[in-house]
Order: structure tokens, then C-alpha cells, then sequence
């Protein structure tokens, strides 16, 4: 069976890469975007746009919890499991947070649909990984400390 490569980049990147995600999520969920309120649906008319949005960021901030833990030797299903956990967690502490803030109110359907785009993230993740064999980028490990 050919699988697709994909490069997985040095663990200090991907770990970048997640605190970028976290970070962003942390500030959009802190601070009211401009612009905020001014669309009601998202693509299809199905769920607000909110409902979207926070399912995306969960979804995102799962991928790239998966792509940087790639290459633990954890099998599989625990991988995926610490970081729905993670993902779930970082957006329950969030939830928690906008709870102490005046311009902003925790809702347990924000967790709820966090949780819903972080497991549908790890479910495509699971699958995406047996159609595809990661190999290191070479001429960029100097970028990782050696261990």
C-alpha cells in the first residue's frame, strides 16, 4: 500500500505551533473581535457562526496537538485520547475564565461544542494517520537540542 509522506518537522516547531494555536484562541476568547455579531450563520445556514468558530479552533488546536505528539511511542488511541483531554481542558479553563470577565459569560454549550470539534479533529487525525507515513525533515535538525 503507498502511503503519502508528509515531513514531520523538528518537535520544537510543532510545539510552537501549538502554543501559536492556544495563544490565539486564548486571545479571540479573551478580547470581543472587531466586527463581532455582525454574521448570525455559518456556511449553511445550519449553526450560528460562533458554533463554528469554536469548533474550528478546538479542531485546530487538536490537529496540531496530534502532528506535535506524532512521534511518541504511545500507541495510537492514548495519543489521541491526551489530547482530546488537553483540548477539552485548555477550552474548560478558558470557559472558566470568561466566566471572571464582565464582557464576556462562560456557557456550557461553547465546552460542548469544543469538545465536539476536538473529537471529530482526533477521529479525522486517527484516520488521516493510516493513509500517511511522516518522515523527518533532514538539514533542520540542528533547530532541536540534542537529547
Amino acid at each position: 500500500m503507498n502511503r503519502l509522506r508528509l515531513p514531520l518537522v523538528p518537535r520544537s516547531l510543532r510545539l510552537a505551533g501549538v502554543l501559536a494555536v492556544a495563544a490565539t484562541i486564548l486571545y479571540f476568547s479573551v478580547f470581543t473581535p472587531p466586527g463581532s455579531g455582525a454574521i448570525q450563520t455559518g456556511p449553511l445556514g445550519v449553526f450560528p457562526y460562533s458554533t463554528w468558530l469554536h469548533g474550528l479552533a478546538y479542531g485546530g488546536l487538536t490537529v496540531t496537538l496530534a502532528y506535535a505528539l506524532q512521534d511518541q511511542p504511545w500507541r495510537d488511541r492514548s495519543v489521541l485520547v491526551v489530547v482530546f483531554l488537553i483540548a477539552v481542558g485548555y477550552g474548560a479553563g478558558i470557559e472558566l475564565f470568561q466566566s471572571t470577565l464582565d464582557a464576556r459569560t462562560a456557557d456550557f454549550g461553547d465546552l460542548l461544542v469544543n469538545a465536539v470539534g476536538a473529537a471529530v479533529a482526533a477521529v479525522c487525525w486517527r484516520v488521516l494517520t493510516r493513509w500517511v507515513r511522516f518522515y523527518r525533515v533532514r538539514g533542520v535538525d540542528e533547530l532541536e537540542a540534542p537529547v
